[in-house]
């Protein structure tokens, strides 16, 4: 009896110092540039394979045993790995770099063919997903009038329809183009701003696409923050 007491006794504790060994890990994902929250990333625990995907401001919750590698990944930055201690526990933050195609080190032409690249790739993916473009077909002159009517008023429907996700393909490629060049790690790299700061800044003075499209060089983007910083300094 005193054995199988024994037994008993030891394997509890083992189980109580597993269980002890394993906690909650919440942490946030974040740019090391612009400390900006990175969402939809994934973070993997190698050990118990299970993955996590970031919310949008880049938070995640996993389980994990003391020494579990854990491995961080998120489209356009470099990845990182970490090894699980005690020393991480409560809250933790890790900082993704960015990938060279987010750096402003990168030479302008390079990032604008990229640019130019995705915009091609974007535009045909829109052209697919509406389909071929419909002709405009006319009614044979002894058609009824009831028909041609009818096929105009489809026809026309079909126009409005395209025109309508035109606009908004239009409206999302100003964005893309807006945020390519007045992207939030060229005004850190320039304005030296990390987080609320910097995106006080780029609330208060991103220009709009007519504005860049009017001054299509780096040097006027880098003349048009160095100025507004000055005013944004002023206001503090």
């Amino acid at each position: 009896m005193k054995v199988i007491f024994s037994f008993l006794f030891i394997v509890g504790l083992l189980t109580t110092t597993v269980n002890a060994q394993q906690v909650i890990i919440n942490g946030y994902l974040k740019d090391s540039v612009t400390h900006f929250p990175i969402g939809g990333g994934s973070v993997t625990n190698v050990n118990s394979g299970k993955k996590i995907t970031t919310d949008p401001r880049g938070y995640f919750r996993m389980e994990a045993n003391l020494n579990d590698f854990i491995y961080v990944l998120a489209r356009s930055y470099q990845y990182d790995t970490l090894t699980f201690s005690f020393l991480s526990t409560g809250t933790i933050t890790i900082y993704l770099s960015p990938g060279v195609d987010f750096l402003p080190t990168v030479t302008v032409r390079a990032l604008y063919s990229k640019y130019q690249s995705d915009s091609i790739q974007r535009r045909a993916a829109f052209e697919s997903g509406l389909g071929t473009k419909m002709k405009t077909v006319s009614a044979p002159n002894n058609s009824g009038f009831g028909i041609a009517l009818n096929l105009d008023k489809f026809f026309k429907d079909e126009y409005k329809g395209r025109k309508r996700s035109e606009k908004i393909f239009e409206n999302l490629e100003e964005s893309v183009y807006t945020d390519y060049r007045f992207s939030p790690h060229i005004v850190a790299y320039y304005t030296g701003y990390k987080g609320d700061t910097l995106q006080a800044f780029m609330h208060r003075y991103t220009p709009d696409y007519n504005w860049l499209r009017q001054h299509p060089t780096h040097e006027d983007v880098m003349y048009y923050i160095n100025e507004k910083l000055k005013e944004f300094k002023s206001l503090k």
